[in-house]
């Protein structure tokens, strides 16, 4: 099936969507949650991001339907550029890693200057472990709570993982780089990379930091036509605090 053009118009439109399903549920709703119960902030997190990340999977799979593509695995994996990866693939995958958490580490200072603006300043209730957890992450806590034998928190936050990965990548790499190629050209990694970016408002501090990596990973799969690259790289990039979590649950 012939792809439709996602041109800039409509990407805004979908970057609007996410941003603000993303800045509700992770900006808004823990402090919120937090301020109402009084419980860990942990807890409002988990709800909240859980929630958020099931909506964005949801609407991966929503508009791979509503495009008209049957329903069969080969169809699947074709239209979201599932193929097997090959060698070179995989150098392309480090190199995105690579990429992405050395310019994190080395804009880092952007990260402070921007926390001094009252406009991309963390709220008050956010846990400093939240804020900067290369920083503030105390062992066998996190986000105020204590995590030994709460084993229940290991499914929770491998369920939110497992969400946030394949469903960010479904929705913007698989489902929509493919359409703003066919709209923009070899350029669409260029609107990709930004709209990826700046979905995470609800973190505004980093931003900046995160800017050439969002960049470069979607360069990187616009160049191979992978999408198991992004996924791949999302989830290493990721599953640190699913390791934290695991270990102080374990004790």
């Amino acid at each position: 099936m012939r792809l439709k053009p996602l041109g800039w118009l409509p990407s805004i439109i979908l970057f609007l969507f996410s941003a603000s399903l993303l800045w509700t549920f992770l900006y808004c709703f823990p402090p919120a949650y937090k301020s109402a119960t009084g419980k860990p902030y942990l807890i409002g997190y988990l709800i909240g991001w859980v929630s958020a990340m099931f909506l964005v999977f949801l609407a991966s799979l929503l508009a791979y339907r509503i495009d008209g593509h049957p329903i069969t695995k080969d169809a699947f994996i074709m239209r979201y550029r599932l193929n097997k990866m090959g060698r070179n693939d995989w150098g392309w995958t480090l190199a995105m890693i690579v990429v992405s958490v050395g310019f994190l580490a080395a804009l880092s200072f952007t990260s402070t200057l921007m926390k001094s603006i009252p406009l991309f300043s963390p709220p008050s209730l956010y846990p400093p472990d939240l804020v900067d957890p290369a920083k503030n992450l105390t062992q066998g806590v996190l986000f105020e709570m204590p995590l030994r034998g709460k084993w229940w928190l290991i499914i929770v936050y491998f369920i939110g993982w497992f969400l946030n990965v394949v469903g960010e990548e479904f929705w913007y790499r698989g489902w929509m780089l493919p359409r703003q190629e066919v709209a923009v050209g070899k350029y669409a990694w260029i609107v990709n990379g930004l709209m990826f970016n700046f979905q995470h408002i609800y973190m505004p501090w980093n931003l900046l930091a995160m800017l050439p990596g969002s960049l470069f990973v979607s360069y990187a799969v616009q160049r191979r036509g992978k999408t198991w690259m992004s996924i791949i790289w999302h989830g290493l990039v990721n599953v640190s605090l699913l390791i934290f979590i695991i270990q102080g649950v374990a004790g």
